[in-house]
């Protein structure tokens, strides 16, 4: 499904939502609720008539129903920016960006999101101790439009106090974070790839924490959950994952080498040109995946491909062999 067409979906449930309007009541001789209920996950692509008689129960003009877009589109600009700042260390020249938001931008959720970056670069800058950061990120949380406005914003910032608990050992509120984070809602394929994502995280933890068992049970979910959403963004590192487990709990040594072989497949799959993207063949009901590598927030960081293919080198170059 298109970024569009999840964009205008995403944008009748806000309106909708905002006029105290139930399925329902939008839908009555226009569609069936289960028609709507798919166009505001993202999930079918409605027609310019139908857009045209949901704007007309909404009240509102058509040109409002791809707002969203804009400003999505908006969203993941700054973001992406942000990120490679950070990730080079150019913390001035992402502050001058973070002012330049809050003095010419209107849109809630990109204001969010540079107040976000602003509490890490303070973190990373050591303006702030890790307590006084979660304090920060907490406060931020406590915005009422947040989780509306920005769902996945929300749910990275989340993951960040989660991780940045973990970073400190704090595995009891690190383990509360997650607990949290897993009640949520994730009623769309973007949310449901963020989903995977903690759950990628949370079994890291459960492995620091030498809980192998529930982590091998935590990894099999999340390769489930990809698989089910047809999302490649982080199965490479699940069945590395998944394959580290079962070594340390002395599973089958034929399955074992199924995970690693697999995780290396997809590794050398993430260092192909884009555009020579491989359709991966013969996973799970020949379902076909595009595979590639999405940072979500500074964060939110998959483990780096060549780090992975270094840790426990020997074994997997002779699974290879």
């Amino acid at each position: 499904m298109s970024h569009l067409s999840s964009s205008i979906g995403y944008e009748i449930k806000r309106i909708r939502k905002e006029k105290n309007m139930t399925q329902a009541e939008l839908c009555k001789g226009i569609c069936s609720q289960a028609e709507i209920s798919k166009v505001e996950n993202g999930k079918n692509s409605p027609t310019i008539d139908w857009l045209q008689q949901v704007a007309k129960r909404l009240k509102v003009p058509l040109s409002m129903l791809f707002e969203d877009h804009l400003r999505s589109d908006m969203f993941t600009s700054y973001d992406q920016q942000l990120l490679r700042l950070l990730q080079s260390h150019q913390f001035e020249e992402a502050r001058m960006i973070i002012d330049d938001i809050k003095n010419k931008i209107d849109y809630d959720e990109i204001k969010f999101l540079a107040m976000y970056y602003e509490i890490i670069i303070h973190e990373k800058r050591n303006f702030r101790t890790y307590l006084e950061t979660i304090g920060e990120f907490k406060q931020l949380l406590m915005h009422t439009s947040l989780q509306f406005k920005s769902p996945t914003l929300y749910l990275r910032i989340h993951m960040a106090i989660a991780i940045s608990f973990i970073e400190h050992e704090d595995f009891d509120s690190a383990e509360n974070s997650f607990q949290e984070l897993l009640r949520f809602n994730y009623d769309t394929t973007e949310l449901k790839k963020v989903r995977i994502k903690i759950l990628y995280n949370y079994a890291k933890q459960l492995s620091e924490q030498n809980r192998n068992q529930l982590g091998l049970e935590i990894t099999e979910q999340g390769i489930q959950e990809s698989l089910q959403i047809e999302d490649g963004q982080l199965l490479g590192q699940l069945y590395y994952q998944r394959g580290y487990f079962k070594k340390i709990l002395n599973r089958n040594p034929s399955d074992i080498q199924k995970d690693f072989t697999m995780a290396y497949s997809l590794f050398r799959t993430f260092n192909l040109p884009v555009h020579e993207k491989i359709y991966l063949k013969k996973i799970v009901h020949l379902f076909y995946f595009v595979f590639r590598i999405v940072h979500l927030s500074f964060y939110m960081q998959e483990v780096p491909v060549q780090s992975i293919q270094m840790h426990d080198r020997g074994i997997v170059d002779a699974l290879l062999k």
